[in-house]
């Protein structure tokens, strides 16, 4: 299946795009080649010379610039050749790609479509927890040899916590709660409400650390899915019968970047309002979260591979499927609509 194309995605953390270095990253089957110009604004190109087609990412950087490996041609942050040794003249074509790069909620977005299309004002605002004054947050990112929207199912039917992760967020009580689902045209949301239970591990130890003592918690699933494999999730444990800010609230942040059709860029985040100046809190569970995720990766990595022995071959759909069979339908009617727009542009 193709991509949406016209999308932001979430390409890096700032972090990753340092003064003087070239992050090589692929984005729905576009290599593309990051860094800083001499601003220190991150900039995208794509990942080639428009002489002879050398990857800029097998260059090195100069004053905000990439020289290219292979002839020594150098572009700008917007994808315009500036020099070509031994010639002083630079012709308008000489130029290469550039993608449309924005730093927003703690992520760099790029926009692998038609950048006259690209509006910042579009970038998910769900993801704002992730650089909020009200909330802490911290995360990582995982690397999964699977369809990207493989990752978005998981994380629209959390029923697998019960199963994939019985040592930390699952417990029986979370199956034994039904799902409500709804949707409009360009959302789907799906809740499951779990009260008056003994917490699983993960809240249970956190739930502990802010109230000193053990308790049985109602446990709150809420997650917000956006095209193309925008996630979030507000989850959270507070004292049975008691209101949620005398618990512990978290924000599960998923933004699901689609590298191939065979492998995904995976950027998770989470944001929380307990202990919020407790640095060593966050490496805690950075670590912890990333552990949980790599079983979700194990996961993702095994359907994948049964999936690509048996293309199209039939599934039996369940209850708790609502949410993931609503996600795929609306993906799927952005891609058709991307390639009608496409075909009338043709005519």
């Amino acid at each position: 299946m193709p991509f949406i194309m016209n999308a932001w995605y979430v390409a890096a953390w700032p972090r990753e795009v340092e003064a003087g270095k070239i992050l090589a990253r692929t984005i729905c089957n576009e290599p593309m080649v990051l860094f800083r110009d001499e601003a220190g604004t991150a900039v995208a190109l794509e990942d080639r010379c428009c002489h002879r087609e050398m990857p800029l990412a097998m260059g090195w950087i100069e004053g905000g610039t990439v020289r290219c490996s292979y002839h020594g041609l150098r572009f700008d942050g917007r994808g315009k050749c500036v020099e070509i040794p031994g010639q002083p003249n630079v012709p308008p074509r000489a130029r290469v790609r550039a993608f449309p790069l924005v730093e927003r909620y703690g992520w760099l977005w790029v926009w692998p479509g038609d950048a006259a299309k690209a509006d910042p004002a579009s970038i998910p605002a769900i993801f704002q927890r992730m650089d909020h004054p009200d909330w802490t947050a911290c995360g990582g990112t995982t690397y999964v040899k699977c369809h990207y929207q493989l990752i978005s199912d998981n994380l629209l039917d959390l029923t697998h916590e019960t199963y994939i992760h019985r040592s930390s967020l699952g417990n029986q009580a979370v199956v034994e709660h039904p799902i409500a689902t709804k949707s409009d045209a360009d959302k789907v949301v799906v809740q499951r409400l779990i009260p008056d239970h003994e917490p699983a591990p993960f809240w249970k130890a956190n739930l502990f650390r802010k109230l000193g003592k053990h308790v049985n918690a109602d446990r709150w699933q809420i997650i917000h899915f956006e095209p193309p494999a925008n996630l979030v999730l507000d989850v959270g444990v507070t004292p049975a019968g008691r209101p949620r800010g005398e618990g512990v609230e978290g924000c599960n942040t998923n933004a699901i970047t689609p590298e191939t059709e065979d492998s995904t860029w995976y950027f998770w985040g989470f944001a929380r309002k307990f202990s919020r100046d407790d640095a060593a809190l966050s490496d805690k569970l950075v670590e912890t979260i990333a552990k949980i995720f790599e079983e979700d990766r194990a996961a993702c990595e095994a359907v994948h591979a049964v999936m690509k022995r048996n293309p199209g071959r039939k599934v039996v759909d369940v209850n708790a499927d609502q949410g993931t069979i609503l996600a795929r339908r609306m993906v799927t009617g952005r891609i058709e609509a991307e390639a009608a727009a496409a075909a009338r542009a043709a005519e």
